[in-house]
C-alpha cells in the first residue's frame, strides 16, 4: 500500500473574536494526509498571542507555562507519528479524523468534572456512615468552583485528566483565594477534596502524572479567643432580662449554648 504523506501543524486562532476569556489564543492541531484532506482540533491549551512562534509551531516564552505547552506539543507530535506508523504497518485506511480520534480517544473517556460528580454522588450515599453532610457540601462547592475555573481557562464545560497541569492547579488556587475569598485553612480543605479525585484518577491510570506533584498546602495555626466567665454571666443576665417574646426560640438556643460554654470554661479552669 502506498504510504501517504503526513503533515502536522500547530497554530493559534489570534483573531480577537476567537481569543479566550483570559486573553490568550487557543492552540489548534491540524493533521493533513496527502490525498485524504485535513482535520483539526483544539488541543485545550492556550498561549499569549505575542509569545507564539508561528514558524516553529510552539511558544517562545521562557516561563513554566510555556515549557509545559511546548512539552505537550512535542508529545502530541510524537504520538501522532507513532500512531501513523502503526496504522501504516497494519495497512489500515488512514484518515486525519482517524488519527485524531486515536490520539485523543483514550483521554476523552474520562473527564475531570464527570469523575468529580460521580465521586460526590457515591459519597452522598454514605452520609451518616462514612461521611457527614457538611463534608459532601464541601466537595460540591469545590466541584462548582472547579467548573468555573475550567470555563474561565478553557472555555468549555469539562476537560480530560490529561489536560490537567501544575499550572492549572496554581490558577485554581489563585481563583479560590481572589474570587471566592477563601482563607488559607478553608483553601487547604478544598484542595484536599480536589486531590482526592486526582488520586482516584491516578489509581485507575486515567492520568499519568500527578498535577499536584511538588505542591504543598499548609494550614495556618489559629488562636481562638474564649469568653471569660464574667462575660458569660453578663451575657446570661442580659438574655434572661429580655422580654421580647418573638425571640424566645433564639433565647432557648442561646441558653443551651451558654450552659455548655459555662461548663466548658469551668472544666478549663479546673472548677467542679
Amino acid at each position: 500500500m502506498k504510504q501517504e504523506t503526513l503533515s502536522i501543524l500547530f497554530f493559534i486562532l489570534k483573531n480577537k473574536n476567537r481569543l479566550l476569556k483570559n486573553g490568550e489564543a487557543p492552540v489548534i492541531l491540524r493533521v493533513t494526509i496527502e490525498g485524504r484532506g485535513s482535520d483539526e482540533v483544539r488541543i485545550q491549551r492556550s498561549v499569549p498571542v505575542h509569545l507564539w512562534n508561528a514558524a516553529k509551531g510552539c511558544s517562545k516564552g521562557k516561563d513554566r507555562a510555556a515549557q509545559e505547552l511546548n512539552e505537550y506539543i512535542r508529545s502530541l507530535n510524537l504520538k501522532l507519528l507513532t500512531i501513523h506508523k502503526e496504522l501504516t504497518l497494519a495497512e489500515a485506511l488512514i484518515t486525519p479524523s482517524l488519527l485524531l480520534k486515536k490520539l485523543f480517544g483514550n483521554e476523552d473517556r474520562r473527564t475531570v468534572l464527570s469523575t468529580f460528580r460521580e465521586h460526590n454522588d457515591e459519597c452522598r450515599k454514605l452520609i451518616g456512615i462514612d461521611y457527614e453532610k457538611v463534608t459532601i457540601n464541601r466537595y460540591d462547592n469545590c466541584m462548582r468552583a472547579l467548573a468555573e475555573t475550567i470555563w474561565r481557562e478553557f472555555g468549555k464545560e469539562d476537560i480530560t485528566f490529561y489536560e490537567l497541569t501544575g499550572e492549572f492547579i496554581h490558577k485554581f488556587e489563585v481563583y479560590m483565594k481572589t474570587e471566592k475569598k477563601l482563607c488559607q485553612n478553608t483553601l487547604v480543605r478544598y484542595m484536599k477534596c480536589f486531590k482526592k479525585v486526582i488520586n482516584v484518577a491516578l489509581a485507575n491510570k486515567w492520568i499519568k502524572d500527578d498535577p499536584f506533584a511538588g505542591k504543598k498546602f499548609r494550614q495556618e495555626e489559629t488562636n481562638p479567643t474564649f469568653l471569660t466567665m464574667d462575660e458569660l454571666h453578663l451575657f446570661s443576665r442580659q438574655l434572661t432580662s429580655s422580654s421580647n417574646k418573638s425571640a424566645s426560640t433564639v433565647q432557648r438556643a442561646l441558653r443551651v449554648f451558654l450552659t455548655g460554654a459555662t461548663r466548658f470554661q469551668k472544666t478549663r479552669s479546673g472548677k467542679k
